[in-house]
């Protein structure tokens, strides 16, 4: 079982020596990377000739025990996804191996490059500097954006109507054991989305989480796009409105601010990645489409923080920072209908 960094120390040194047929090859210095889809570590591949696959600081990732293989905890499809992006303009960690192969995790898996990268919010750069490593950010999404899906599909499958997150997010809001004060006009904020649902959206490669701490920087470059658990192909503008929900003050309440770093501001006010955006896109954005986009995200995170917090205070799944977050949830469905206007 995945989690011991003996038994996983062991199971990895079994699968690179497999691999890469050096017998003399194994995996040491593991260190836990954090994450909710699985378990994560970087390594050291230490080898006993050159070879393709040389020696060098790795990551590995092994799907977490006891779930279903589907969605998040599909390892191997993240593996796919971010393999078939190799030869674009989006930067994503070289992908070396991955399977299901029981002799090794008994879970699937894959092993990546390891890359160094700074995280924005983890800088102590100037401001400004800082402003202008997230355009390069914000361009990157654009790039991911215009790269063509269909050639891409057996990797990403096919794309993923809006309607039916409605129906998904409609299973966790439905639910008699939600907090009716955290809900608060999250059905009003439904009903207005639903009856304004854009019908021509742009259809694209999205990542699903964009979010700075997705997003690794080295010098002014952006040199990895990260955790790709639930990237699929479908409306592009959905990576937009989230990056601006998370970057938008008018969402949250003082005491939270899950994306807002209220020390230094936001990198970018929602405005100015729009504005980003729409320079590196090519291709015509709707500003009314842009806002329908950020209401759904502050409706999406505003249900899951609903359901989470269910689930966090009836002990099925202990984690109370969603206790702080919820302070937030009935601002972002208000902020959401003064976006739709």
């Amino acid at each position: 079982m995945p989690g011991d960094i003996e038994q996983v120390t062991a199971q990895l040194t079994k699968l690179v020596r497999a691999k890469t047929g050096d017998a003399g090859a194994r995996a040491h210095s593991l260190d836990s990377l954090p994450g909710h889809a699985g378990f994560s570590y970087s390594f050291i591949l230490e080898r006993s000739a050159r070879a393709a696959t040389p020696a060098g600081k790795y990551v590995v990732r092994i799907a977490p025990p006891g779930v279903k293989i589907s969605g998040p905890a599909d390892i191997v499809r993240q593996a796919r996804v971010m393999a078939s992006l190799a030869d674009t303009q989006v930067a994503v960690p070289p992908i070396i191996w991955y399977g299901d192969e029981v002799e090794f995790f008994e879970r699937p898996y894959f092993v990546g490059g390891f890359v160094e990268g700074i995280k924005l919010s983890e800088s102590s750069l100037p401001l400004a500097h800082l402003k202008r490593l997230a355009r390069n950010g914000i361009a990157t999404m654009a790039a991911l954006h215009n790269v063509p899906w269909e050639p891409r599909r057996e990797a990403w499958g096919e794309p993923f109507a809006l309607s039916e997150e409605h129906k998904r997010l409609d299973y966790l809001l439905d639910r008699p054991t939600l907090d009716p004060a955290v809900v608060a006009r999250a059905p009003e904020l439904r009903e207005r989305l639903r009856s304004s649902l854009p019908t021509a959206a742009r259809i694209g490669c999205v990542h699903g989480d964009f979010q700075w701490s997705n997003v690794l920087f080295n010098q002014e470059r952006v040199v990895a796009l990260i955790d790709w658990e639930i990237s699929l192909v479908g409306a592009t503008l959905l990576d937009l409105g989230w990056i601006c929900f998370f970057s938008d003050p008018a969402s949250w309440v003082a005491a939270t601010g899950a994306g807002v770093d209220p020390g230094r501001g936001s990198l970018l006010n929602a405005d100015e990645i729009v504005e980003a955006y729409a320079e590196a896109a090519g291709f015509p954005v709707s500003i009314p489409e842009v806002r329908w986009f950020r209401a759904f995200a502050g409706y999406r995170f505003g249900v899951i923080t609903c359901f989470n917090l269910m689930l966090h205070r009836r002990g099925k799944r202990h984690d109370p920072l969603w206790e702080e977050t919820a302070l937030s949830a009935p601002r972002m469905f208000e902020h959401g209908l003064e976006l739709l206007g």
